[in-house]
């Protein structure tokens, strides 16, 4: 069975921002500000050994594993947060969120025995935060890429895409092309994607994200739409990169250079997939890419 191949737990869900307590955290977050993930982790570790139960502490190595890509430890992590704290969005949001990364790290039939899971919490999430976008955009593939067998339901996609509409019209107008998409109905898939482009450069740049500027860098690639803005919204999740990103950089690179054959720009094209490929030396799809760029 196909599904959750592309599900958009993959760079949004598992960093949303809770409400930090004034502790040692503080100290740690100051390290993760700063990039530096070990220091943070030893701190934190630290705590643990000392018995130290705060919440915040589990959190944020949960956090961690999440950006390691870890996901038993983020799991871990973040089932101590709703076991203490059930009703609490943003715990049930990075608990569904991890088991859905979980998920997508092992083979289809293994994935199956997550899906209930997945569902119940990142729809505890939505219920109890009715701003949340996060858990509202991966409810929307979840319930496109399931079988019916499994409890896939576009009613309920469309559903989740229309209560976006509020909340965040660009994520309204992505969550509502990729349903389209999925439906092969492309040219009515482009308008909503159009949209979002469009929203999204009219939009005020705190309001702006940076699983949005990657996002959407994915979508100029795969529907060659705005390549110049693809190519400056990757940039602009490369330069505030940091430990709450879920997509690595070598990522970034791969859609660059993606972008850039698109453009016929085969020197530019082969330099950042290099850079793809120094960080992640068997990077399949760069290997691929590679290879067609060199065709070009």
């Amino acid at each position: 069975m196909v599904f959750m191949k592309n599900i958009i737990i993959l760079y949004i869900l598992l960093l949303s921002p809770s409400c930090y307590s004034q502790s040692v955290a503080d100290k740690a977050i100051s390290y993760l500000d700063m990039g530096n993930v070990t220091a943070a982790k030893m701190l934190l570790n630290e705590q643990v050994n000392k018995n130290n139960k705060d919440l915040i502490v589990f959190e944020l190595l949960g956090d961690i594993a999440s950006f390691e890509k870890e996901w038993d430890k983020a799991i871990c992590y973040y089932e101590k947060l709703i076991l203490s704290k059930p009703e609490k969005a943003s715990f049930n949001l990075k608990y569904g969120g991890a088991l859905g990364m979980k998920a997508l790290s092992v083979s289809r039939f293994q994935a199956v025995v997550y899906v209930s899971d997945i569902k119940k919490y990142l729809t505890i999430a939505a219920e109890q935060d009715r701003s949340q976008i996060e858990s509202r955009r991966a409810l929307v593939e979840l319930y496109i890429k399931l079988p019916g067998v499994l409890g896939g339901s576009e009613e309920k996609a469309e559903t989740y895409a229309e209560e976006l509409t509020n909340l965040s019209p660009v994520n309204a107008y992505l969550a509502k092309g990729f349903i389209t998409k999925e439906n092969q109905s492309i040219e009515e898939a482009l308008v909503y994607y159009k949209n979002a482009f469009n929203k999204y450069r009219n939009t005020s740049t705190k309001l702006k994200s940076n699983s949005l500027n990657y996002e959407l860098g994915k979508v100029a690639v795969e529907l060659k739409l705005e390549p110049q803005y693809g190519i400056q919204l990757l940039d602009n999740y490369a330069a505030n990169y940091s430990y709450k990103d879920i997509c690595s950089m070598e990522w970034v690179y791969f859609r660059k250079a993606q972008i850039l054959a698109n453009m016929r720009n085969k020197k530019a094209a082969l330099a950042y997939i290099d850079k793809a490929l120094t960080l992640k030396g068997d990077f399949k799809a760069a290997l691929a890419e590679k290879r067609r760029i060199m065709d070009l």
